[in-house]
């Protein structure tokens, strides 16, 4: 009985799961590269990754990221690993890269364009995001 009692409030707790309050609310399910393929202007998103690099300019930051599927809690899924595309997110603010790189993060903004960098010698499309949130687990 005491087992049953614990296997129930777990799946309780476990069906509630919600990302924190900054996190939340209502986004389309588009992942970085169903954007490139059918861009929607000035989208609303919330996308989740890794951060792979920081670019420091005068008066801002961006943060260039490889997309991962969301968890429950909008955290990059430790279940899934399967990469949705690198984009870009940039915020007015000074983002130090020793403290941020390579860390799970989970941003929110709007879509602005698609811009084309190099990985190598590879051109490569990454949707750019004007970040509200980036929230780094």
């Amino acid at each position: 009985m005491k087992t049953i009692i614990i296997i129930c409030c777990t799946l309780t707790l476990f069906s509630c799961a919600q990302p924190p309050k900054p996190l939340q609310g209502d986004f389309i399910d588009m992942t970085p590269k169903n954007y490139i393929q059918n861009p929607i202007a000035d989208l609303k998103i919330r996308w989740t990754g890794f951060v792979v690099d920081v670019e420091n300019q005068k008066d801002y930051s961006c943060l260039i990221i490889i997309g991962k599927l969301a968890d429950a809690y909008a955290k990059p899924s430790r279940q899934y690993r399967m990469d949705t595309g690198r984009f870009i997110a940039c915020k007015p603010q000074f983002l130090d890269p020793a403290s941020i790189k390579n860390k799970p993060v989970t941003v929110i903004g709007h879509v602005k364009k698609v811009v084309t960098k190099n990985i190598n010698n590879h051109p490569y499309s990454h949707p750019l995001i004007d970040a509200e949130t980036i929230y780094v687990w």
